[in-house]
């Protein structure tokens, strides 16, 4: 699609209007690997300069970052602007500038969320492990919205631990037993001493003649129904005479940037390391830039993520002298870049926006300054 520009006019009394108008954004690929998140939606703002006197209309400029179109001329004859004499106005045919420019307005991709554009929980291709939403985009925070079943902070696990089967749907029958359940699992059952049947609901009599040893337990032979052994108790290993508690520590259970702490037989818990967030499972990093903003100005500074839980401020365009807890200051861009007339009276409004109220005499400049008007052979502008 292609980029079309609309105009604005200007309001009497300032300098330039600078807002603009969005018009027509396309979304376009990232250009470069730092902005790989990035879908940012290009436009572009067209503004005029304020009506006046043609005359007077060759050296005026536009805001900063803007570009005259209508460069080496008096600008367009299209506006009328006021000349008061006395408790009379005239409205004179005048001249104004045409002034442009590429506007950005920075979009994360799908899957992407918060001002640097983080991957959602579960990655950007398939968010929240394809079992809920996430709240995605530069005002989202990234959190996953799991359907009914699932739960953990990419549902990358089933709600509640009685539950099992690829939808989560299916509930653990286990009477007297441990159940195979998760995501992954199938719902077994594995029974406790004297105890047998797929629901572990059957006692075995015949257990109180064989004594097994500490932390196994009573059961139907793997090779011969008829037969009882001694086989090590649910969350223990080993071969029945001798069994030890299972330490899923010493496997690969949590996230790589999460720590794992044994809480005794097969049970453990995640947490995430410093500068990371989520259940110990899934881990995402910390940054501050997403949450309160990292403690940065929002009216002068912008926050710059460095990476898990570490931030810095930097001061906006047209602003400068950083100042931990306060902000930047605003520049002034009649000391910087003056665009005004030479005989006018510049002053900084607005971040970048300068304002010219008044010509001045080069010779009377003091007399005229505090009458607000204008000398012999000078226009109001």
């Amino acid at each position: 699609a292609g980029t079309r520009a609309v105009a604005l006019v200007m309001p009497r009394g300032l300098a330039a209007f600078l807002l603009g108008l969005l018009v027509a954004g396309v979304g376009s690929p990232p250009e470069a690997a730092g902005q790989a998140n990035r879908c940012d939606k290009k436009s572009l703002l067209t503004i005029r300069t304020e009506c006046q006197s043609c005359s007077l209309n060759l050296g005026i400029n536009c805001p900063d970052g803007y570009t005259k179109v209508t460069n080496g001329s008096m600008g367009v004859r299209d506006c009328r602007y006021a000349f008061d004499i006395r408790k009379y106005s005239l409205y004179l045919p005048g001249c104004r500038h045409i002034c442009r420019k590429d506007h950005v307005q920075p979009q994360c991709c799908p899957g992407h969320w918060g001002p640097n554009c983080m991957e959602c929980p579960g990655g950007a291709r398939s968010p929240c492990s394809g079992r809920g939403s996430c709240a995605e985009g530069m005002e989202g925070n990234g959190r996953c919205s799991c359907q009914d079943g699932f739960g953990g902070t990419a549902c990358e696990a089933c709600a509640h631990d009685n539950l099992f089967g690829p939808n989560c749907s299916a509930v653990c029958s286990c009477v007297h037993g441990v159940c195979n359940s998760g995501i992954d699992g199938d719902g077994s059952c594995e029974c406790y001493s004297a105890y047998t049947g797929s629901h572990c609901d059957q006692p075995i009599p015949e257990c109180a003649d064989l004594l097994c040893p500490e932390n196994s337990r009573c059961s139907p032979s793997s090779q011969d129904e008829t037969k009882l052994e001694c086989k090590c108790l649910p969350n223990y290993q080993g071969d029945g005479h001798y069994c030890k508690p299972i330490n899923p520590c010493l496997q690969a259970v949590c996230h790589p940037h999460a720590r794992c702490t044994y809480l005794g037989p097969n049970r453990h818990s995640c947490t995430c390391q410093e500068g990371y967030h989520g259940d110990g499972q899934v881990c995402l990093p910390v940054d501050h830039c997403q949450t309160n903003y990292g403690n940065c100005s929002t009216e002068s500074t912008v926050c710059i993520y460095d990476g898990p839980g570490q931030s810095h401020c930097e001061c906006k365009e047209h602003y400068h002298n950083y100042m931990p807890g306060v902000g930047c200051s605003m520049a002034d861009v009649c000391e910087s870049k003056n665009p005004c007339h030479r005989n006018a009276n510049c002053s900084t409004i607005a971040p970048g926006q300068p304002n010219s109220q008044t010509f001045y005499h080069p010779l009377r400049k003091s007399e005229y300054s505090a009458l607000n008007t204008c000398p012999p052979l000078y226009l109001k502008g």
